[in-house]
């Protein structure tokens, strides 16, 4: 009987750990809300075993767009967010590119920053001065209340990885 008493006991601790251990940080849908646009198209990719939910926000040129004379008055880099095992995440990617004519007034920066701050809780004008800090460096990290964030920049690409803290 106190095996048994044990055995129920060591269960129910351990159900308990593994359900705090998929503790959502954020809702996916308001997250997509704060940004303020809606997304063009959604992609659910496998990638080594792991799940990824990738939203793209701009519109994209067909190839014969793309080498079309008009290209230029066309084109819209591209605003990203990845979600990386969406039903218990623990890392979101903001990526995007530098921004042009054709992304305002919604700019690349802006939404990133929307993002930024649903995620963390930090303020847009601190993650714009977060990324003056590229101005220096390529890549740093930021540690926040609730996360650790890897900036990266690449040429004309930005990447920000948001990792929740446990």
């Amino acid at each position: 009987m106190i095996r048994l008493a044990m055995f129920l006991i060591a269960s129910l601790l351990s159900s308990g750990s593994i359900a705090e251990q998929c503790r959502l940080s954020f809702v996916e849908s308001d997250l997509i809300t704060a940004i303020g646009v809606k997304p063009k198209s959604v992609d659910t990719i496998k990638d080594d075993g792991v799940i990824k939910k990738q939203y793209k926000f701009r519109n994209e040129l067909s190839t014969d767009e793309l080498l079309s004379d008009g290209a230029d008055e066309k084109y819209e880099p591209q605003f990203y967010l990845t979600i990386y095992d969406p039903s218990c995440s623990k890392k979101v990617k903001i990526w995007f590119y530098k921004d042009n004519k054709n992304t305002e007034p919604q700019s690349n920066k802006v939404l990133a920053a929307r993002a930024f701050k649903y995620l963390t809780g930090v303020n847009e004008s601190i993650f714009e001065n977060k990324l003056n800090k590229f101005s220096n460096a390529n890549v740093f990290e930021s540690f926040d209340e609730k996360t650790h964030s890897k900036f990266l920049k690449s040429s004309d690409i930005y990447s920000v990885d948001v990792l929740f803290n446990e």
